[in-house]
Order: C-alpha cells, then structure tokens, then sequence
C-alpha cells in the first residue's frame, strides 16, 4: 500500500470528513464525464495517501462507490471492439482505468490493515465488507487486463491470496456482503469472490477471444458454487489437481501433486460437478450451433468455448515441439480474404520479399539549363552529343529538339500487396511460430483468427496457415502472439455449387483448401466464410482448373471469422463402388 505522503496543504484542501466529502461530490459536474473522472482520481488518490480514521475512510469510501461505478462503467464502454495493439486514446483510458481500480483498492485495504491492527476491537461488519470490495476491485483489474491482453497488475494475486487468508483466520470469509456491481447476483462471500478470480485464472484469459473474457466472469457468479475450494488437494487420474499458494504472488496453477514441495497455505479446487453439469448440457443439445444456456438467469456460452474451456481445465499445457529463438522478418497477413489475396498475388514464389520490391533508386538529376552548355537551338555542344543523333534515334525529331535529352521519368516503384505485413520472428518450430508485432500502428490480430506466414523451404516461399492462439501486450508497446500451425501451405480453389440443396449463396466464391497435419491429427480441411455452408453439403471445387466433388462431414474451428470443415471426396466413394460391382460380376462369370 502507499505510504502517507500528502503535503500539508494537500490535506487541508482534500475533503477528508464525510460532511466535506459529500459537499465536494455534489459539486461533480457529471454531464461532463472527463472532468468527473479527474477530480474523482485526483481525490481519491490524494486521500490514500493521508491518515484517516478508519470509521471514516469507509464511510468516504462507501460515499464515492455509486458514483465511481460511474465512471468505470463509462470507462468500459471505450474498450469495446479494441484493435491491437492499443494506440492513442484507448491505451491512456485503460490505464486510467486501471489507476482508478488500484486507488479503489488501497482505499479499502487501509480500513482492512487500520481494523486488523489498531488497538480497538474491529467491527466484524466493516472489516468484513472491506476486505470483500478490496477483491472486487483487484478482481475487475485482472478482468481489465485480459480484455487488453496484458499480464495481470502487479501484486495484484499476492493481495488476493492474504486477504482471503485473513479472513478465513478470522471467521468472516463465509460472510455474505451486498454488491450492486455483479451482474446476476447481488451478493457474493469473500470465499465466493475468490473462488470467481481463480476460475477466470483458470481459463487461460490470454488465450481467450474477443468479448469472452466479461461473458466468462458473468457465468463464474454463479458457476463458482459448482466449484468446491479445500485446504486438502484432490488430484485427477493423472495425478494432478488445480491449486493456488496463499504464501506465494502467482495464480492458481494445474499441476502434478509430485511437483509440490510443501502442503501448508494450499487452496485446492475441484471442478468436477461444474465440467460434468457443461458437458450434459452440450451433449443434451440438437443444435450444434445453437449457444449453451447456463447457470442462472440464462448466461449464454457456445459450445466450442464450453470446449475449450473443459479442454483448459483437464489438459496439462505441454509443448508438443521445441521452440528456436529467433530474431528475423517475416511476411504474413491475417483474415481469410486477405490469405485468399496474398496468395493469388504471389506469383514469384522464389524471391523474398526484398528481391520482389526492392528499395528504389532517385532519378538522376536533370541537368539545368545554362546559356554556357547549350548552343543556339537548345542543343548541349557535348563532344559525345554528336553520336547519338543518328538517324535510327527514335526520338530524334521531337525529344531531342524539345530539350529532353533521353532522361526518361522514374518509374513509380513498385509495393507489396497492403495485406502484407511486416511481423518480427520471437521463436519457431515445428508447432508454430511466436510473433511481435513493433509497430505504432495497429493490426488485424485477434485470438482464434487466421494467418498465413511466407515462410521458405528449399528455396521456395509458402505460405503457411496457422491460427492466433494467445495475445499478449507487454508494457514496452507492441503486441505478441503465438501462431499454431495448422497447415504447412494451403490451395485457392473455387467453390462452383452447392449439388444437394437448393441456395441462397451467391456463388462461386473462393476458399483455402488445406492438406491433412499429421503432427496434430488433422485430416484435410476447407476454410470457408461464415453462413455459407453446413455440415452435409456435397461442393464441387475447381482446384487449380480441376473439378472436384467433396462432402462437408464435419466443422472443426468456426469462430466469427470463417469456418473450417473437414471433408471427403465423393469421386474416391463411387470409385470404390464401382470396383466393388466389378469384382462381384467376373464371380458369376
């Protein structure tokens, strides 16, 4: 917490009493939201930062909640749709926003610290709803920086992990406390919030695509009471289990029991009850599309982020292939209109991308005209001038005599395709690559989306297909991602019909078709728009002026952005059937 370093006349000037404190804030211009959020920052900090009563700064602080839940919701409504990495005015308002939840923390960790250490006996009720919002907030800034895909705050699980120790040594944590900033519940105990934080850990949020994050901390209101928290570990049949350190400054972490080296301060969690009561509800649904509703007042989580989660939550994250660091460029492009793009336009599949656009050269300068170098016409006296004026000069009647003497205009020069981007190789291998994006400017990367790298094998470039698995924003600037490697090159084709229903779709269009990845156990694939197509559909593809007929028979990943199936072809089936005929006749022979 901060020491008390407010200057005098800081204090004097802070309204620093409850009377004082509810005149100043009823002098807030609130239609005037950024001047709202100066003052009320400027004071609360100031405030932190001088010694108060302890019955009086939670009376400040209960004061200034409604109206700084005002302002953080207002705060919240800039970052949505955030493009990475964050520049200009949504970088400053998260961290605002992330200065504004600290403050409000320090705020109540004061009464917690002044309750637990001051010679009068504290007052379980305050001491208790202390402690309960100074999570909350520590809570909403871990949220904070999954939805901007940074690390969380510093410190920020070292408090959590004492404050839900404190209580519990003093018999509170099971307290319930009234809080109007949940969104379907309105109220939650100490042990609650911190069963809620640690499941969002849980999930990986770095890994977490675009709007899950908040959707993800809604359901855990609820689903947090299908998690069972206990001082003993209860491992899985592979002898692992879900546990956090109340003595350490880390979440909560997966793990083999072996690796533990001591027992003491160990929180366990059990997520049994709550993946069995997911798993039914998909398996319950017919709609594979159709979203999962869950917990109360019906939270709505689609299936394949269900899976993903149950996939986290039971799965021990191990690298299937070593990574080599690296420090190199690459060209890639993201989305799959612009792979589609990139691919068409690489016609010089042999030459990188500096021998393609090489930098361009200045003209050479024209010469300026002077009365010294030049003779009656116009005409330089140059002794050499004599030998081009021949008569197969093909501009010897009209450029020559209009003063241009050879010097042709700069050819405009030539520039790679705008979807390709510059991105700087961090490690590679066999998996995938990790990516940094250094630039000011921000780019089309979001988790669970498509990239196509221009990588070189055997002195040919391919393109290879991956997908953003995580993003991470570091506080030097910039953006990272880690790229998994779906396929080591891919094939436009044309998708000319749909044989066996009758559509809507505006056809052909074009689509990537991939080869099969034994290294991940993937059988060939075709990456196609959203809402064009369905399991069960027969296409017939034009690849590379051949015409195919394939069968979609099962979806593999369909985030917002495309939709992968996996397919088999129909051509390979009646031939077989057609042999098969064959060999039953020369039998009746």
């Amino acid at each position: 917490m901060p020491q008390f370093t407010a200057t005098k006349e800081e204090i004097a000037h802070s309204p620093n009493t409850p009377r004082a404190f509810k005149h100043w804030q009823s002098t807030l211009p609130l239609v005037n939201m950024g001047e709202t959020t100066r003052q009320i920052y400027l004071t609360l900090r100031t405030l932190n930062r001088q010694p108060i009563p302890c019955k009086n700064r939670f009376e400040l602080m209960e004061l200034l909640r409604p109206t700084a839940s005002l302002v953080l919701n207002h705060l919240h409504k800039h970052l949505y749709g955030l493009s990475f990495p964050l520049s200009g005015k949504s970088k400053q308002i998260a961290k605002l926003c992330h200065a504004l939840l600290l403050e409000l923390s320090v705020g109540y960790k004061h009464v917690t610290h002044d309750r637990s250490t001051g010679k009068k006996a504290p007052d379980p009720r305050i001491l208790a709803t202390s402690t309960h919002r100074a999570m909350r907030y520590i809570a909403e800034s871990i949220l904070l920086s999954a939805i901007v895909y940074q690390p969380d705050p510093p410190s920020s699980w070292h408090d959590l992990h004492r404050l839900l120790d404190f209580a519990a040594k003093h018999h509170f944590d099971q307290q319930p406390i009234d809080d109007n900033r949940y969104k379907t519940i309105t109220s939650s105990t100490i042990e609650d919030v911190y069963k809620q934080v640690c499941l969002f850990a849980m999930t990986q949020p770095l890994r977490l695509r675009s709007g899950e994050a908040k959707r993800l901390c809604t359901f855990f209101e609820t689903g947090c009471h299908l998690v069972e928290m206990k001082k003993a570990l209860t491992p899985d049949d592979h002898g692992r289990a879900h546990v956090a350190s109340l003595k350490s400054s880390e979440p909560p972490a997966f793990i083999p029991l072996a690796e533990i080296t001591t027992f003491s301060n160990l929180r366990g969690f059990d997520l049994t009850r709550l993946i069995s009561i997911l798993n039914d509800q998909i398996n319950d649904r017919d709609d594979e599309k159709a979203p999962v509703m869950t917990a109360a007042k019906k939270i709505t989580l689609e299936s394949q982020l269900i899976n993903r989660l149950i996939h986290t939550w039971t799965q021990e994250e191990k690298r299937r292939f070593s990574r080599v660091s690296t420090h190199r460029n690459i060209v890639a492009t993201i989305g799959l209109k612009k792979i589609i793009s990139a691919i068409n336009s690489d016609v010089h599949r042999e030459m990188g991308k500096e021998e393609l656009f090489p930098p361009t050269t200045p003209a050479p300068p024209q010469p300026a005209y002077s009365p010294f170098n030049h003779d009656g016409i116009g005409l330089q006296t140059d002794p050499e001038f004599d030998t081009r004026l021949t008569g197969t000069t093909p501009a010897y009647d009209h450029n020559l005599l209009m003063g241009e003497l050879g010097y042709s205009s700069p050819q405009p020069p030539r520039k790679p395709p705008r979807s390709w981007q510059d991105w700087l190789v961090l490690n590679t291998g066999a998996g995938g690559y990790g990516l940094r994006w250094d630039k000011d400017s921000t780019c089309l990367a979001q988790v669970g989306e498509l990239t196509a790298l221009r990588d070189k094998e055997y002195n040919v470039y391919h393109w290879r297909i991956g997908i953003i698995r995580w993003m991470k924003t570091p506080e030097e600037g910039g953006l990272e991602v880690g790229v998994q490697l779906v396929a080591p090159r891919a094939v436009v084709v044309s998708v000319e019909t749909i044989q066996n229903r009758n559509h809507s779709e505006i056809l052909p269009i074009e689509a990537l078709m991939l080869p099969g990845m034994k290294t991940i156990q993937q059988p060939p694939s075709l990456l196609v728009p959203n809402q064009f197509f369905s399991v069960g559909d027969v296409l017939e593809i034009n690849m590379l002026g051949k015409k195919l007929n394939i069968e979609l028979n099962k979806r593999g990943e369909h985030p917002s952005f495309y939709t992968q199936f996996f397919y088999r072809s129909t051509e390979v089936q009646e031939t077989v059937k057609t042999r098969e005929e064959f060999e039953d006749l020369w039998s009746r022979l």
